[in-house]
């Protein structure tokens, strides 16, 4: 009866780790989404800059400001997709711990045969709890920290267009 059980919590183990899994790649997904809108954004401002008659060197700060602020929201998005895909990963590890403890009494069940106490063999799990600096963990890692300073430089080297563009046939005021 108790293997059964056990049995049973090992499927159910195994389908919710492919389930987080799965959600786990959409959310880095989304995040390489958002920052493919955010180069789509880029390439129409930019075009709009290039091809307006309108502005010019003294409106600079206009698309330098939507730039600004799109980048910050941009990079807000993607750190709270960072994150949120570490605590799923974290939900992953704990699940496999959890999955790997059912395997081990089934296999001592097995090992041991009907020697083994099934009424106090249980599986046993112990979680450490993630401190601060496991939290604020997903900002430092490699690919992570990457992908944030090239979404920086890309949006200092736009802005450095932008003024670039709209200030190249400035001439000086008369004075």
């Amino acid at each position: 009866m108790q293997k059964e059980v056990w049995e049973t919590d090992q499927r159910s183990y195994e389908l919710l780790i492919a389930d987080q899994q799965d959600e786990c790649r959409s959310i880095r997904n989304g995040i390489y989404q958002v920052i493919g809108m955010y180069i789509m954004f880029h390439s129409v401002i930019f075009t709009a800059v290039a091809q307006n008659n309108l502005l010019n060197c003294a409106l600079s700060w206009c698309p330098v400001s939507l730039c600004a602020v799109v980048c910050l929201a941009t990079l807000l998005t993607v750190a709270e997709r960072f994150e949120s895909a570490q605590e799923l990963d974290m939900e992953v590890k704990e699940s496999n711990l959890r999955l790997s403890s059912v395997i081990k009494c089934m296999d001592d069940l097995d090992k041991h045969g009907a020697e083994l106490d099934l009424e106090t063999k249980q599986p046993q799990v112990i979680f450490h709890s993630p401190g601060f600096a496991a939290r604020i963990n997903f900002l430092l890692s490699f690919n992570n920290l990457l992908v944030i300073c090239i979404l920086t430089g890309f949006t200092a080297l736009v802005c450095w267009f932008y003024v670039r563009t709209l200030c190249e046939n400035c001439k000086p005021c008369p004075a």
